[in-house]
């Protein structure tokens, strides 16, 4: 080996740990210290490291670690194996710790790549933390796990697993996965400019990421938290998370940069507050909160996706692109902007509020979309502004309720506006605010009601069992593709009336008949075949006649669980099959068909899956978009012979 250059030991030394993390050979290379000399390569294992899961290894690696750190610098190599870890490690200044990590572990057992099996400081929430991480410094390519958690309620607390040592700057970790610790990253307790995460996944039980008394910008990316070391919704660990887990705390940051943060399943997805700020003594002298871009951060189920107790006046917090499922809050000590774009907000079954806006701060919702918010109806509005300035433009609040509560101004709001936004459910804004505010309401748009079918005459309910095999046509249910309606000439030939009467053949061979009724549409337009039949795996239909005053390619909204097809004008013109169901939304389902002039036979065949919901929505429009009506009774004698001719005609009419 006389002579190689540094750069082919390092190549070699890769290659070969590769081998031995994927390859199922049994491959050990040696490497004296002595020949790395001057390389700036560590090997732990070349320090007594042993990767069984049992040795303790704290020492062994405090030597390579320091080793490097003597020299200036250097990497420590961890190749593949499960080092056990009795006690704490320091990282000196310039030193990257690196494994074979190169994508997320998942759960337990923890067994490939580098592993950390970490019980140091159990019962110590305030203990040393496992790994202090010091200037120039790399965490990179390790998965850390620790061995003695439960999963319960409360969990067993442990301390940070990495942490800043002391004021820092330049720390770096990336590609690291944390299967279970209590306490995760604490760049907070002590100052870390220009620190920079990439590829952070994990399952924090009580803190995941804390930022604070960063002075120069951060920069956070990839970042993961989410409980796939405990797969049960129902555990008690659920709870303690739920009750008492953050997953980003971030106080005083200058310009932090944040990009594709995801969480779920805590008490707060993000929160960002007045960060203590500690003199040379490590007394607190001051509390500042930060300011910083966040984009594409999704924040899924939890009581409050992001809370603001405290952002930086003047240049505030922006979120751009954020997926939010459950609500937002912003604290009444709050004097800094606070900042939503092009953001959708949904909600989960609990929530009553999207947005709860206290304190001094402005805060921005410009291009945003808002769901299914006070699902209990019990009057709750989408965003409730009780703060001294609120502007809400251009952004979308779809609902099916007419009586949906949109806006409401408190009492401390002295400014705002709530201009051009789309409000279909209509422009419902409570102003509470005192004479003496300045209130622009303009420019936002309600919705005509939907011109939705709600009368029909319903002919049911038909078998629609599972089928063994999916048929020629990829469908899995029986009664998708059976026309139960030979007897009136088929689907695309039948009238239904009050008297019609069908018999068929059941699949276990018995004679059944099933008698038409009429079923009305509830006030949302949903028409609710459950109801009627109490019971689903089954196939009905609903028939109506729909009005045009002429020759025209009118527009169609449907919405329907499960599926099924359309017949107008004796041709089929949509179907939809869907093998694991679908909600039912009006509009999901979009088609167009020709029209006659005077009445036009119109038949829904809809068929359901399984569970407790079965009903269809249906709209009808002309070209011009004009509702267009529609009655379940025949249309007269101009309907009769305009019928008659089609049931004679082997080509439906004006196809």
């Amino acid at each position: 080996m006389h002579g190689k250059c540094p750069c082919f030991i390092l190549g070699v030394i890769l290659f070969v740990s590769g081998c031995l993390q994927t390859g199922p050979l049994e491959l050990a290379v040696s490497v004296s210290p002595a020949l790395l000399q001057g390389t700036g390569f560590y090997i732990v294992t070349d320090y007594g490291a042993v990767g069984d899961g049992a040795t303790d290894c704290t020492a062994s690696f405090q030597e390579a670690l320091d080793a490097a750190g003597a020299a200036g610098g250097g990497v420590v190599f961890v190749p593949a194996g499960q080092y056990y870890f009795r006690d704490t490690l320091v990282m000196p200044a310039n030193v990257a710790l690196e494994g074979v990590w190169r994508a997320p572990q998942r759960g337990a057992p923890v067994e490939a790549g580098s592993v950390f099996y970490v019980t140091a400081g159990k019962g110590e929430a305030d203990g040393i933390p496992f790994l202090r991480m010091s200037t120039g410094t790399t965490l990179k390519g390790i998965t850390i796990y620790y061995p003695d958690q439960i999963r319960a309620n409360p969990p067993h607390a442990y301390p940070w697993t990495v942490q800043s040592n002391g004021a820092t700057d330049n720390i770096s970790i990336r590609d690291v996965t944390m299967i279970n610790p209590y306490q995760a990253v604490d760049l907070g307790t002590y100052p870390a400019g220009r620190h920079y995460i990439s590829n952070l996944y994990g399952y924090p039980l009580r803190l995941g990421l804390y930022i604070n008394q960063c002075y120069d910008v951060g920069r956070i990316e990839n970042v993961h938290f989410w409980p796939f070391w405990d797969l049960d919704p129902n555990s008690p660990l659920w709870q303690f998370t739920k009750e008492a887990g953050t997953a980003f705390l971030i106080g005083k940051t200058d310009g932090q940069m944040g990009h594709n943060l995801f969480s779920i399943f805590y008490r707060y997805g993000m929160r960002f507050i007045a960060g203590p700020i500690y003199d040379a003594n490590r007394e607190i002298i001051d509390y500042q909160p930060g300011s910083g871009m966040y984009t594409n951060c999704y924040m899924d189920v939890s009581p409050c996706a992001i809370r603001v107790d405290a952002a930086m006046e003047k240049a505030g917090i922006s979120f751009v692109n954020a997926s939010i499922m459950s609500r937002v809050e912003v604290g009444p000590e709050n004097r800094g902007q606070v900042k939503f774009t092009g953001s959708g907000f949904w909600a989960t079954g609990d929530l009553e509020e999207h947005a709860v806006l206290e304190g001094r701060g402005t805060v921005f919702f410009d291009a945003c979309h808002f769901n299914d918010w006070d699902r209990a109806a019990q009057g709750a509005p989408c965003i409730d502004a009780n703060n001294q300035r609120v502007i809400i433009t251009g952004s979308e609040f779809p609902t099916h309720r007419d009586d949906h509560l949109v806006v409401r101004l408190g009492p401390r709001v002295r400014s705002a506006v709530v201009t051009s936004n789309l409000m279909p459910g209509g422009v419902h804004i409570e102003n509470n605010a005192h004479e003496s505010a300045d209130i622009q309401l303009a420019n936002n748009a309600g919705a005509p009601t939907p011109n939705f079918l709600t009368e029909w005459t319903v002919l049911g309910p038909f078998p629609n069992h599972t089928l063994d095999s999916p048929d020629q046509n990829g469908v899995t249910r029986y009664g998708h593709n059976r026309d139960f309606l030979i007897t009136l000439g088929g689907e695309e030939r039948a009238r239904l009336s009050a008297d019609t009467t069908v018999e068929y053949t059941d699949v276990d061979g018995k004679t059944r008949h099933v008698v038409a009724q009429t079923l009305q549409g509830d006030s949302r337009g949903f028409v609710n075949m459950f109801e009627l039949y109490r019971r689903g795996y089954h196939v009905a239909y609903a028939f109506a006649w729909v009005y045009s005053s002429a020759s025209q390619r009118a527009w169609f909204d449907m919405g329907m669980n499960d599926g099924g097809k359309v017949f107008v004008n004796g041709a089929q013109v949509y179907e939809r099959f869907t093998p694991r169901g679908m909600q039912c939304i009006p509009g999901a389902d979009m088609f167009r068909a020709e029209l006659a002039p005077g009445w036009n036979p119109v038949l829904v065949k809809l068929e359901d899956g399984g569970g407790r919901r079965w009903e269809f929505t249906f709209e009808a429009y002309g070209e011009d978009g004009a509702p267009l009506q529609s009655r379940i009774h025949d249309g007269g004698q101009e309907q009769r012979r305009h019928d008659n001719s089609t049931l004679d005609s082997a080509t439906p009419v004006h196809q």
